[in-house]
């Protein structure tokens, strides 16, 4: 979808009514390729109003609007984001829409009360030209670059379009009016799907004239599939649209956006972590088998002790018994042998110190695992203590400029897990994250409630609070225990809580005494619905 002249012309208008006079508060992200602006505005009755303007800048469908929803934050770091923030503040003076382009300017005051502000002003330029939009912070006085989104630089065109550089507008072009002769002629100041939809409406009516007329002084949208329409065409599938509704025309539900957003960022620094691990496992698999082929040093040193009257200064090699040694020609063969005993007592101690390596990679391993459901079945509250949890372990760093979420995480313990109520009147609880597993497990669940956990596999803690005795619940928490490994059958293990002790290597990992195990086939649709809905509490 790209907008054409005459729907950007409708939409500056009515950002030009609403953000006049507006002040900016700090941005936010919406997405990889969205931003906002939040906004306050006095309206006349002296009622504050709040409200966002929106900046997409998604090639396929680059837009402006405004909007007085509320949305979910998304994290960005990135240059342009970050120098949106010198907007923060401002003052709105006007909104401008370049003749016959789709380029729109918010030109803005500074805030005057900022003694650490140097600049007087700045212009908050949109470029919406299909394929590649670009949005630019121009700063006043020096009318220079500060920031923008794309950087483009073509010294055989003549393109520079970077900091410090000037900005230059595009030269303005002529406007659709009634003085155009004829449909053709339209053409070059339609978008494409609107000229399609004007020949067709041509076409219908039968009267060029009366229709170009009525195109150019509609000031209404019309929403038909993806496109932003500034008149309704006579078609039945136009539905009429206000500017503030656009932004949510095109995205249905921010907030899964936002946390689709999150999750993306927060796997991609587990996978790298699992990665890293793994190829730590390698390694220390690798040495070990080379450790264990050292142990045949051992017999080396044994059967040069047992020759050690054949041996003399100088000899190279030990041929016997099947047997061909290396010898030092420097040493006797008493020195021979004790290197060779060296070389063992060594790598039987390394032996033993790569099995104990090798076996907590894997626990490692197993933990990071864990750590890509819980990222993806987690609600944000999920997600967030997630984080802090991957950053006390030290898997993710903390970004400049941000609270410490270690401390936060010593000092609040009580991370409510969610909780399963089944028509009987049971109770069973679970863990979206290694926080609320060890709050479930070792703070809330009593020592004679029934613990679960897949056999072999990472996954939740899951408890029975209430109603243990029923077999019903039983098999509904194992159901349970596979469903948030992303398993459809599968062994479960259970047992008392008292038999559960805390792994002190990772934060949920725990060590089971005794148990048994229920081999579950299949889950039951009634239970998978069941266990989606609570996971969205």
């Amino acid at each position: 979808m790209a907008l054409d002249n005459l729907s950007l012309s409708i939409i500056s208008d009515e950002l030009e009514e609403h953000l006049a006079n507006a002040v900016f508060s700090k941005p936010f992200a919406l997405s990889s390729t969205d931003y906002a602006l939040p906004f306050n505005r006095y309206e006349q009755d002296g009622k504050l109003k709040k409200g966002t303007l929106i900046l997409s800048m998604d090639p396929a469908n680059p837009y402006v609007t405004y909007s007085y929803d509320r949305y979910q934050k998304v994290d960005d770091n990135t240059p342009f984001f970050n120098s949106l923030k010198k907007l923060s503040f401002g003052r709105v003076r006007s909104v401008e829409k370049l003749r016959g382009e789709r380029v729109l300017t918010v030109k803005i005051d500074s805030d005057k009360r900022d003694i650490t502000e140097t600049n007087s002003a700045y212009d908050l330029i949109v470029e919406l030209f299909p394929n590649h939009p670009n949005c630019y912070i121009i700063a006043y006085p020096y009318g220079k670059i500060v920031s923008l989104c794309h950087e483009r630089i073509d010294l055989e065109k003549g393109i520079l379009l970077s900091r410090n550089a000037e900005y230059s507008y595009p030269v303005e072009r002529d406007v659709l009016d009634e003085n155009v002769p004829d449909l053709d002629s339209c053409r070059r100041y339609l978008s494409n799907a609107c000229f399609r939809y004007f020949k067709g409406y041509v076409e219908k009516t039968g009267d060029f004239k009366a229709a170009l007329k009525e195109l150019i002084e509609s000031r209404q949208l019309y929403l038909v599939g993806k496109n932003i329409l500034p008149f309704h065409f006579g078609l039945p599938e136009a539905r009429k649209i206000e500017p503030e509704e656009i932004y949510s025309a095109f995205v249905s539900d921010q907030k899964e956006v936002a946390r689709n957003s999150k999750i993306k960022e927060l796997l991609a620094l587990i996978e790298k972590a699992i990665k890293t691990a793994e190829k730590k496992l390698s390694n220390l698999k690798e040495d070990l088998c080379n450790a264990k082929e050292n142990i045949k040093f051992l017999e080396y040193g044994q059967m040069i002790y047992l020759y050690q009257g054949e041996i003399k200064k100088g000899d190279k090699v030990l041929d016997r018994d099947g047997y061909s040694i290396p010898l030092d020609g420097r040493l006797d063969a008493v020195k021979n042998a004790n290197r060779y005993f060296k070389k063992y007592a060594k790598a039987k101690s390394a032996s033993q110190i790569l099995s104990q390596l090798i076996v907590k990679t894997e626990a490692e391993v197993e933990y990071l695992k864990k750590k890509i459901l819980d990222a993806k079945d987690g609600t944000p509250r999920d997600i967030q203590e997630l984080k802090s949890e991957l950053l006390e372990e030290g898997y993710i760093k903390e970004k400049q400029g941000k609270k410490s979420a270690i401390a936060h995480v010593s000092k609040k313990r009580n991370y409510e897990p969610h909780y399963l109520l089944l028509e009987d009147g049971s109770k069973i609880g679970f863990g979206m994250n290694g926080l609320q597993n060890e709050n479930l497990t070792f703070n809330i669940a009593k020592k004679e409630d029934l613990f679960f956990h897949v056999k072999d596999y990472p996954g939740a803690h899951v408890v029975v609070l209430n109603g243990a005795d029923r077999p019903e619940t039983i098999k509904t928490a194992c159901e349970l225990c596979l469903f948030l490994s992303h398993l459809e059958s599968g062994e479960v293990m259970l047992t008392e809580r008292r038999n559960v002790k805390k792994n002190p290597e990772k934060i949920g990992l725990v060590n089971l005494l005794r148990y048994e195990t229920l081999n579950i086939k299949g889950l039951r649709p009634a239970s998978v619905a069941c266990f989606k809905k609570a996971l969205k509490c």
